[in-house]
């Protein structure tokens, strides 16, 4: 209770001192506004992975049964960039993805298919494409893909919309089952 009081007593204090100092004429609040508005405009979408979507289990057209599985993947991360283009917005980014052989794995390779969208401010997806992460094993029980994306998102010509209004989603086309 004690550390409150001097707490809200150093809040205090602190809320009432005041900087005297004049303004310099220098200051130019006008120009200091527009660069704020400025970076507004330049924070990327949000590029995540759907969570329902983020791991899947591959069974070959088999029932949903460990002895019956080919292998399994999960999205680790996203890391990456934008940047604005007098059209839209240029997105590169890394999917970083890990895989585990199953029983039923014929060979040292599987190819595991995930989509990316574009969803809009109003959440219609107006974009989607298909991509497929190739693993492979040599020998050993897990495997891991890095796969380097790029993503436009075209802007209306009335520029109010910017990056924060978007999303690019990811995840596996057949989810975890």
């Amino acid at each position: 209770m004690k550390k409150r009081i001097i707490l809200f007593a150093l809040l205090a204090v602190t809320a009432c001192a005041s900087d005297d100092k004049p303004k310099k004429t220098e200051d130019k609040p006008d120009k200091a506004a527009k660069v704020e508005n400025k970076t507004n405009e330049l924070i990327c979408p949000q590029v995540a992975i759907l969570q329902p979507a983020q791991e899947t289990l591959d069974y070959g057209g088999e029932n949903p049964d460990p002895a019956q599985l080919v292998a399994r993947a999960k999205m680790q991360s996203i890391e990456g960039d934008c940047g604005y283009q007098p059209k839209g917005i240029d997105i590169n980014f890394t999917l970083h993805i890990a895989a585990s052989r199953g029983p039923r794995l014929g060979g040292d390779k599987v190819g595991m298919p995930f989509f990316i969208a574009i969803v809009d401010p109003s959440e219609n997806i107006i974009s989607r494409q298909t991509v497929t992460a190739q693993f492979n094993f040599a020998g050993s029980k897990t495997a891991t893909d890095d796969e380097a994306l790029h993503v436009f998102i075209p802007l209306p010509d009335n520029a109010q919309l910017g990056g924060p209004d978007y999303r690019v989603l990811t995840g596996f086309k057949s989810a975890k089952r």
